[in-house]
């Protein structure tokens, strides 16, 4: 069963060495997601998959705006829902935000397809965003999120 857990002082170190297995390109340092815990618009989350870290989401909250900046799940650990429940507390975190957006490779068509399948639209592309390799990256956004403060992207009556 997946736990999810918001990210403390405690266990931030977890979510940094997912960081490592998943994104050798240009990876989060241990630094980085604890400074993560000082900034007020930053929300983290890790799931645990009987007792061990398999995976973590951090989004940024910036109204009416919001950025996935990162999602990963272990390869051990994929093909099991966890991507799915990291997304739901993505979205679930957006209060006050119409819109959540990611970059993406544009090869990474299993994660293309995780954010499809949450309602996610691809809107654009950034030529050469990544490194090692160097390729392209999709911008996807989701539209109209249901809020406290928005309904289907309109002002509460």
């Amino acid at each position: 069963m997946t736990e999810l857990v918001p990210m403390n002082a405690e266990n931030f170190r977890d979510a940094a060495a997912i960081e490592q297995v998943c994104f050798t390109d240009d990876p989060w340092s241990e630094a980085q997601f604890e400074e993560e815990l000082s900034l007020d618009f930053s929300r983290t989350f890790i799931a645990y998959e009987d007792g061990k870290a398999a995976g973590f989401v951090n989004v940024w909250l910036t109204p009416p705006l919001a950025i996935i900046n990162n999602i990963g799940v272990l390869p051990e650990f994929r093909r099991r829902g966890i991507a799915s429940v990291l997304m739901e507390a993505a979205i679930g975190a957006c209060d006050g935000c119409s819109s959540l957006s990611l970059e993406v490779r544009v090869s990474n068509t299993p994660a293309i397809s995780l954010y499809e399948k949450h309602g996610f639209s691809n809107v654009g592309c950034r030529k050469r965003f990544y490194s090692n390799p160097r390729e392209d990256a999709y911008i996807m956004t989701l539209f109209k999120l249901k809020t406290n403060t928005t309904e289907a992207g309109s002002p509460e009556k």
